[in-house]
């Protein structure tokens, strides 16, 4: 009976550990998915501020370019509306000497009197020299509104979220967009270099890798006096892409190299710059697998250069 007794009470000493284990488990289990919760919560809201400090900072790098966006705009948008001036003035002549030649008409038969007069109005109003004239506006203004669709298509490229999915795209049409939006400061210096080879189409985001060479672009032109040279060349290298940003400027010190990456370091003077280009355009070209690199030789120059995969790794 005593044995009997003994083995019941470490049945029930059994059971109670046995329910107090499972109830500590639940618990823990709970505790574990409620900060699971609070973990995915809290990526979704790092997540969301990293969206929003990259488009500010595209918006803020915009709003410091505008002047200069709006001076390459300027320029096409000038001589279109000079040549249009001079279409419309163009076009009043020839409507003028037209209407003439058809109230003649109206008011004679005499095909040798309509042709003389054919003839003097045409001296009269230079008829030749106009629609040689109009053949010269009108292919000029076609390249000007072509140059001003093309910067509009480029901005909207830079400036919009991305927050659709990856699509095939050509690393060239973004380096492409980012030399056209910065066109008019590259202007200022003596020698520019761009190369383009041919390229395969990679899986990305257009608006944040022109966002990238926006900025290395940018940075090439702060560092770079104006008898200076910038180079911005793209190549097949391996199994990627290479497209490298080198200038003559004045080059970064070797102590400051592992800090060039880091979110608010910055070598510029003070409210020249917010020191999250360069590390934002770290994340975006991690973002698509890639890498950035940087070899500088103080009063010599600076190489950027920026690998891509060709095959993008999804997580």
């Amino acid at each position: 009976m005593d044995e009997l007794q003994a083995y019941k009470m470490a049945l029930e000493r059994e059971r109670k550990l046995r329910n107090a284990a499972e109830h500590l488990l639940e618990e823990k289990s709970r505790e574990l998915y409620d900060s699971l919760r609070e973990l995915e919560a809290s990526h979704q809201a790092l997540e969301q501020n990293r969206r929003q400090l990259v488009q500010a900072e595209k918006m803020a790098s915009l709003g410091i370019m505008s002047a200069g966006v709006a001076h390459e705009i300027n320029n096409p948008v000038s001589f279109i509306t000079a040549n249009f001036n001079v279409l419309s003035q163009n076009m009043s002549a020839l409507s003028q000497c037209f209407e003439q030649l058809r109230e003649k008409i109206e008011c004679s038969d005499d095909i040798n009197i309509i042709r003389q007069l054919l003839q003097q109005l045409m001296q009269q109003y230079e008829v030749h020299y106009l629609l040689e004239d109009n053949q010269d506006l009108i292919p000029e203004t076609q390249v000007g509104l072509q140059r001003v669709a093309q910067i509009v298509a480029d901005l909207r490229t830079f400036s919009r979220s991305d927050d659709q999915p990856a699509e095939a795209l050509n690393v060239n049409d973004c380096v492409r967009g980012a030399v056209s939006i910065m066109q008019s400061q590259l202007d200022v210096l003596v020698d520019v270099q761009v190369s383009y080879q041919p390229l395969p189409d990679i899986t990305g985001f257009a608006g944040k890798l022109t966002q990238v060479f926006v900025n290395l672009i940018s940075n090439a032109l702060h560092a770079t006096a104006a008898d200076g040279r910038i180079a911005i060349t793209t190549a097949r290298q391996g199994e990627g892409i290479a497209v490298q940003v080198s200038d003559t400027g004045h080059g970064i010190d070797e102590q400051h190299l592992d800090q060039l990456f880091t979110p608010f370091f910055t070598t510029k003077p003070v409210g020249e710059g917010t020191g999250l280009g360069l590390s934002i355009s770290y994340g975006l070209i991690q973002e698509h697998g890639g890498d950035i690199k940087v070899d500088s030789t103080p009063g010599e120059g600076t190489c950027f250069t920026v690998w891509l995969p060709l095959q993008r790794q999804t997580a």
